[in-house]
């Protein structure tokens, strides 16, 4: 059997959401079961008696007038509105539609069980991270066997050395202690539903910050722990969203939603205070526009963004500076989206807007933002995807032709003039049709840690001298079951529309058992949205 794959490019991306245990890994579609609606459109029970008898529980409509720029739209279904997960009649039709569901589904019980232990069983459970190197630790997450969820683990590096790609963390009985940080199978005993949305450690590696939702609601509770003891230090945070970051040792700056879940507020917290004092630093009145935080590599400068559907406009705040207040750094103009870090003495910046589509980067001196230098231009045929930042180091996430690249350029001496970036070395990736995406790497290294993943080649971790050109594959994920690689084949082939668009077109078979002349059984699908293209 063939897989194929249609590259189509359309919209923004939008932030991706972690998987919180391994079952939400699991989509069973069957297509042999289906069902009549009940012809009653006030029913809001279901009756169940037997597979062929069941009445879907149907929501009652209670019309609702929604008045917005002098326009009337007419809700029926307003009421099924619960912010608060609580509203009797609501929960009691949830119920009856999981209910409903259940029995419906009750004769693939078997078959989704069987399923699962299938999909489970080529799952290598008792598995870690790749550790990544930060400060005097080495930090990563341990998963075990018949466990939910991973563990939060350090060890303390042995050397005080430089990062280089060849760094194994040491685990025999004379390498230092493995000191678990924080096991969130223990935090979620007692709760049906836990996820951690953040961990950050902070800048001296002595504190945590954890943001934990226990309802599945996204509204986060965040604790600060010390590392060592896992004590408690000052009072949780409540009714924050997942965006922290620290701003020093002692401080911590959050976002907050409104009664719609926009983030539209960020606040500076002082540990040791209570979070009633804490001071708001900037509120987006415009519901168009939601708040999200980012850290610059070198961990001076913390950047606010705010934005909406093609607008994104940026704040910074320095660090060291104890008065801790929000500055300008791009304006909020219509059309133009923004990002943004730091280097040195300079800002890096991309822009993108209706003219720039594919964005281009510059720099400007942090004393005078509007003294702009091009460093990549914006070009018709390359998308500029994001960056990274080293001491010595710049890394470019570009797509062209639809596949994704990563270049690195050395950047000047701290002082030294530059202009447009020149003579960049393109990292090779083995696969003609591949993902890859940039992972947590140390400002102070000359080593990109990042993951790369095809049609044929599982989640794999890689880190890549900067310095050199080598690059060292250091964990690919084990699949069970008997699957090797090697058996099969990906190829990238391209198709011409009707209007004359070259469409590209990733191939996966099996090369021992598809004959590739057109006999076989093929499965065809393509995704186009959010600026996301299938490979």
């Amino acid at each position: 059997m063939l897989l194929i794959r249609l590259g189509l490019v359309v919209g923004r991306l939008p932030p991706p959401q972690p998987c919180h245990s391994r079952r939400c890994a699991l989509l069973l579609v069957i297509l042999s079961l289906s069902f009549q609606r009940s012809p009653h459109p006030s029913c809001t029970r279901c009756t169940i008696s037997s597979s062929a008898g069941m009445v879907p529980p149907v929501a009652s409509k209670v019309p609702r007038e929604l008045v917005e720029h002098g326009d009337v739209r007419v809700d029926n279904y307003y009421w099924l509105r619960d912010d608060g997960r609580s509203d009797l009649a609501v929960l009691a039709h949830l119920r009856a539609e999981n209910d409903y569901t259940a029995a419906l589904m009750s004769d693939a019980k078997q078959l989704e069980g069987e399923i699962f232990a299938e999909i489970r069983a080529k799952i290598k459970e008792d598995d870690i991270e790749v550790p990544v190197r930060e400060g005097h630790y080495y930090y990563y997450q341990r998963k075990l066997a018949g466990k939910e969820y991973a563990q939060h683990c350090r060890r303390l590096v042995p050397t005080d050395g430089p990062t280089t790609v060849h760094d194994v963390m040491p685990t025999g009985p004379d390498a230092p202690a493995e000191h678990i940080i924080l096991d969130k199978n223990v935090k979620a005993e007692g709760h049906d539903y836990y996820s951690i949305g953040a961990f950050e450690v902070g800048p001296s590696g002595k504190l945590v910050a954890y943001a934990e939702d226990t309802k599945g609601d996204e509204i986060y509770t965040v604790f600060v722990i010390d590392a060592e003891s896992g004590q408690y230090v000052g009072q949780p945070l409540q009714g924050i969203t997942s965006d922290i970051e620290w701003a020093g040792d002692d401080s911590l700056v959050y976002v907050t939603m409104d009664s719609i879940h926009r983030p539209d507020k960020v606040w500076l917290h002082n540990l040791g205070s209570h979070q009633s004092h804490d001071i708001c630093l900037y509120h987006e009145k415009d519901d168009m526009f939601s708040l999200g935080l980012e850290v610059s590599e070198s961990r001076q400068y913390l950047f606010v963004q705010s934005g909406s559907a093609n607008t994104n406009f940026i704040f910074y705040l320095d660090i060291s500076n104890q008065s801790k207040e929000l500055v300008v750094l791009t304006p909020r103009l219509y059309g133009i989206d923004t990002t943004a870090s730091h280097h040195g003495n300079h800002f890096y910046i991309t822009r993108r807007s209706e003219e720039f589509y594919n964005s281009e980067l510059v720099a400007c001196p942090l004393d005078n933002i509007a003294e702009t230098t091009v460093l990549l231009p914006h070009r018709q045929s390359v998308k500029i995807q994001g960056f990274q930042l080293f001491e010595n180091h710049l890394a470019v996430y570009e797509r062209e032709n639809g596949l994704p690249k990563a270049t690195v350029y050395r950047l000047p001496a701290l002082g030294e003039s530059f202009g447009q970036l020149q003579g960049g070395q393109a990292i090779d990736f083995v696969d003609p049709a591949y993902a890859v995406e940039p992972g947590p790497s140390q400002f102070h290294s000359n080593v990109i840690h990042f993951y790369y993943s095809s049609m044929r080649t599982p989640h794999s971790v890689f880190e890549y001298d900067m310095d050199t050109g080598v690059s060292v594959l250091k964990k690919i994920d084990t699949v069970l079951g008997g699957f090797n690689t090697s058996n099969y084949v990906t190829e990238r082939k391209w198709a011409t529309a009707s209007d004359g668009t070259q469409i590209p077109i990733s191939i996966l078979y099996r090369k021992d058992t598809v004959k590739l002349d057109g006999s076989d059984a093929m499965l065809l699908y393509g995704y186009g949205s959010y600026e996301v293209c299938t490979l």
